[in-house]
């Protein structure tokens, strides 16, 4: 078990992320405003890996930023096409842009984290800072 540096608004952050996703369960967003993507966040082989569900968005129209101790997603879903009808039955598929700050759980090094698009889903693979791995070490137990 590693020790982790306290981020006194982590926890903050945290309890807002779970709010905003508990009204977004009850309250879809408006049309043309899209609140955050669905994310997954694990470590795999010393690297923080984020994944988000984009579905129906261009490559060209997300924008990943990473810093030590974050990275964020902004973009926008664009409409494909414009109905002159009034004959919808549903209209459910929201457009509009996305803004979402991760914060990591451990420092990575951002000049190293890349980021890959495939069948809607986007995946940033952020490496642990070496001064980070640098921190930790193993202590033996003595009797």
């Amino acid at each position: 078990m590693s020790l982790m540096r306290w981020e006194p608004f982590q926890e903050l952050r945290r309890m807002r992320d779970e709010m905003d996703r508990m009204f977004e369960s009850v309250m879809p967003a408006p049309m043309g405003m899209v609140m955050s993507p669905p994310i997954d966040v694990f470590e795999k082989d010393g690297s923080i890996v984020v994944k988000a569900n984009l579905p129906g968005i261009d490559k060209e129209n997300i924008e990943v930023t990473a810093t030590e101790d974050s990275i964020s997603l902004k973009g926008e879903f664009k409409k494909e096409e414009k109905v002159e009808e009034k004959g919808f039955f549903r209209q459910e598929r929201q457009y509009g842009r996305f803004f979402r700050t991760i914060p990591m759980p451990t420092a990575i090094n951002p000049d190293q984290v890349k980021a890959g698009f495939k069948d809607g889903v986007l995946e940033i693979t952020a490496p642990r800072s070496e001064a980070e791995k640098a921190k930790e070490k193993k202590v033996p137990v003595e009797a």
